[in-house]
């Protein structure tokens, strides 16, 4: 078994369409980070895991790790994030080392991941280079104007919505990263970024609820999911 993976936790955001804080607001008991977190400590192949969260609420989250994933704690670490996702995830990868090969980028929010689900994802990234969490589009889809009015049907033949986990070789992901720096870029996402350097990767089909909490709707199917795990 490989242990050259490490994970980056992205907590930092501020939940402004929510109203608060979420990675520290609890659902179904225990804060929102808490739930990737396990999923991710839960796979032997992840060594560290990265928790990225805002300045004013980092010693409360060490804290809690420290408490409730006393066992596991020495494979936490707690920094700040940075005011974009892309720097957050370079400072993620400047907490994991240069020592560690692939980098397990996850949104905290997306509170329903598995262990299953991040090592399938670990797997094909480990034969392609780079892979990504994703679903295909099942709806129809259309295009339209700034104020709504449509313009066309769009085929969603090869349309997907992505996910997290993303995974990128540490390397791969540092170099695109520098690009987008260096070329004033904006990518949202970490297979954007691997294709700066060069690596196109693979998408995943998660095949389990993996939303992302943004709405108000989104936490209440959320926490009904974590729920009936339990």
């Amino acid at each position: 078994m490989n242990r050259d993976a490490g994970a980056i936790l992205l907590a930092a955001g501020q939940g402004r369409r929510l109203g608060h804080d979420k990675s520290i607001t609890e659902i179904a008991g225990r804060p929102v980070f808490a739930h990737p977190m396990e999923a991710l400590l839960a796979s032997p192949e992840i060594a560290l895991v990265v928790l990225t969260v805002r300045r004013d609420v980092k010693e409360e989250a060490r804290g809690w790790v420290d408490v409730n994933f006393a066992k596991d704690k020495h494979r936490v670490k707690v920094i700040e994030g940075g005011k974009e996702r892309q720097d957050s995830v370079w400072q993620g990868l400047e907490a994991l080392g240069e020592w560690m090969e692939w980098a397990v980028v996850h949104d905290a929010a997306r509170v329903l991941t598995t262990r299953g689900l991040t090592e399938k994802v670990l797997a094909e990234a480990r034969l392609h280079g780079a892979a990504a969490a994703a679903s295909k589009m099942s709806d129809t889809v259309r295009a339209t104007d700034a104020c709504g009015r449509i313009l066309r049907l769009v085929d969603r033949e090869g349309l997907w919505r992505m996910e997290t986990p993303q995974v990128v070789r540490s390397s791969v992901l540092r170099r695109g990263l520098e690009l987008a720096k260096k070329n004033q870029t904006l990518v949202t996402d970490c297979l954007a970024a691997a294709e700066l350097a060069g690596v196109k990767g693979v998408l995943v089909e998660s095949g389990e609820p993996n939303l992302k909490i943004t709405v108000p709707g989104d936490w209440m199917l959320s926490e009904a999911w974590l729920r009936m795990r339990k």
